[in-house]
């Protein structure tokens, strides 16, 4: 099957492109502001290292809550997050 590939379709791809990378952007600051660090990184690296520093945060606070909170879904959730981070080193 032959794709035509037309300007008005080249220029619809560019556009819809650029969309998408102004709609990434802006959800980057959402989560920086939610996470109160002043801007993330978008390289591979320092995302998976910010992710796993967050991981191990939260990981952190709930096995700190876990007495205050005896939620045995916070307790699989907890354990989830450690064997993800242990699998992936």
């Amino acid at each position: 099957m032959e794709t035509i590939c037309t300007d008005n379709m080249t220029e619809a791809i560019a556009t819809s492109a650029a969309q998408l990378k102004q709609g990434i952007d802006y959800h980057n600051k959402l989560i920086a502001a939610a996470f109160g660090a002043e801007d993330i990184d978008n390289t591979t690296d320092d995302c998976g290292n910010q992710l796993r520093q967050v991981l191990y945060e939260t990981i952190e606070v709930l096995e700190e809550t876990r007495k205050s909170f005896k939620s045995k879904r916070l307790e699989i959730l907890r354990k989830k997050l450690m064997k993800v981070l242990m699998e992936t080193r």
